[in-house]
């Protein structure tokens, strides 16, 4: 593994390249973050808050996707009370076997800010077996369900006759994963075509023996003409707003009652405790992506933290040595049970996803990464 000269970004993110300086493209992005005529995007969304309001024949001038997390809190808040426009909250639901007692809260909490919501819930027997397929055929349980989580909105965007559908940050900006699909702009329409889980929004590859289409309803982005016929606009508020940052996002989230963990760093994967709230199997999840990649969510923290001059590279490093890829055992114990598998199919599937490319045994046995000088 290689990483960025600037920060602690590995070259084994998908689609991250790095220029011949060594520095990643979300570092060269946020170098630019001063430059920028922050004004002028602030113009160019109110043209957009505009359009949003001049098409309405709904009643709702734009769809907010919310968790009822940090990013989606604000983003709601940020819609309604400084853009002025009428939003419809959208939900996909994880199961009640799944989702956390602070999820439920944190989404009640959103909608007692005084939101209109849709909540969808897809059939949970259909969702855990798309899940285990996923688990165990690309080591990534989450790719059906952010399937379900992006389809959902534009599905109800078209259905209602709603012209905009807000999300949160640019991935290529914010990470710096420049693959297909993805622009550099406030453009979000090309999302479907991303090089992540998305990828063109079909999940017939997930599905088992005996499943039907019409079993995967919500699980399938809509298609391109549907979305042309729309004239729907999909745009990232991160793009216009300078402060749309993880950081201020918690901030203004927990002044408006937004219940975060208790769990150690060190059981969870991750520094601070304002995130992947909903449920717990992400932290499952992150670990994985860890084993394939060699960074997981702690990686993904610390990296906004330096470029907003919170820490140094070496502090940055420290903690990502100490808590990146970390799961508590009671996660492990909790997603088997949810799947009907044992621990032992579980680590059987989940070493097989290691890659030997950047994990080699150290003298005691231990794995360890592979880390270029």
């Amino acid at each position: 593994m290689k990483y960025c000269r600037k920060c602690v970004q590995p070259d084994t993110r998908p689609g991250i390249v790095f220029d011949r300086h060594g520095v990643c493209p979300a570092c060269r992005f946020a170098e630019q973050a001063n430059d920028i005529d922050w004004e002028a995007r602030h113009r160019e969304l109110e043209k957009l808050a505009e359009y949003a309001r001049s098409t309405n024949v709904s009643g709702y001038d734009c769809v907010v996707t919310v968790s009822g997390g940090k990013d989606s809190l604000r983003q709601a808040l940020y819609v309604r009370d400084v853009l002025g426009l009428k939003p419809l909250l959208v939900c996909c639901s994880y199961p009640p076997e799944q989702i956390s007692e602070r999820g439920a809260y944190n989404l009640g909490n959103l909608i007692s800010l005084g939101f209109d919501t849709i909540t969808v819930s897809p059939d949970p027997q259909i969702w855990k077996a798309l899940m285990r397929t996923g688990f165990e055929r690309y080591g990534n349980w989450c790719k059906s369900t952010e399937m379900a989580l992006y389809a959902t909105g534009p599905t109800v965007a078209i259905a209602y006759h709603i012209p905009v559908i807000v999300y949160g940050e640019n991935p290529a900006i914010a990470l710096g994963e420049l693959g297909q699909g993805y622009t550099t702009n406030g453009d979000g329409n090309t999302m479907k075509y991303s090089s992540n889980t998305i990828g063109g929004g079909d999940p017939s590859g997930l599905l088992v023996q005996g499943m039907t289409h019409q079993d995967v309803i919500w699980y399938h982005y809509p298609d391109d003409l549907s979305i042309e016929l729309a004239k729907l606009r999909m745009i990232y508020l991160g793009y216009y707003v300078r402060d749309f940052t993880r950081f201020k996002n918690a901030e203004v989230a927990v002044a408006n009652g937004l219940e975060v963990r208790d769990d150690k760093p060190e059981d969870m994967g991750m520094v601070w405790e304002w995130e992947s709230l909903d449920e717990d199997f992400v932290i499952v999840n992150q670990m994985i992506k860890h084993m394939k990649f060699g960074f997981g969510r702690t990686t993904e923290q610390v990296l906004e933290a330096m470029r907003l001059e919170m820490m140094t590279r070496e502090e940055a490093a420290d903690l990502v040595r100490k808590y990146d890829g970390k799961c508590g055992p009671q996660y492990i114990d909790a997603y088997c049970r949810y799947l009907g598998i044992t621990e032992e199919e579980f680590w059987r599937v989940a070493e097989s996803y290691r890659n030997p490319d950047i994990w080699e045994r150290d003298g005691q046995g231990q794995w360890m990464l592979k880390v270029s000088s």
